[in-house]
């Protein structure tokens, strides 16, 4: 498992989700990429709503993540004692610099 981002990343069409959680006295995460999309500038036409409405939104990404945290406590992936303490979503590349990415 890596906690680094691969450089091909593009953030016009991908952001990063972290899960970071402790596992006994040890602090990890869990890094991954998903589809997004651009918002373009100025007024919205109803095309772009709708193709936008077609990507999760930042709560929707919440639940996902702590839904894979959940699923690898449960098979053991991760350890019986790991203890979720945050999630970020990093929607550019200067929010992953922010993050250490």
């Amino acid at each position: 498992m890596t906690s680094r981002r691969s450089d091909t990343v593009d953030y016009s069409t991908q952001c990063t989700v972290i899960i970071s959680f402790h596992d006994h006295d040890r602090e990890d995460r869990i890094v991954y990429e998903r589809p997004q999309t651009q918002i373009p500038d100025g007024p919205l036409s109803t095309f772009d709503r709708i193709r936008i409405s077609q990507f999760p939104t930042d709560d929707e990404l919440t639940t996902e993540a702590r839904m894979i945290f959940a699923d690898m406590k449960r098979n053991d992936r991760i350890g019986e004692a790991a203890a979720l303490s945050a999630i970020f979503i990093a929607r550019s590349a200067a929010t992953a610099l922010e993050m250490g990415l």
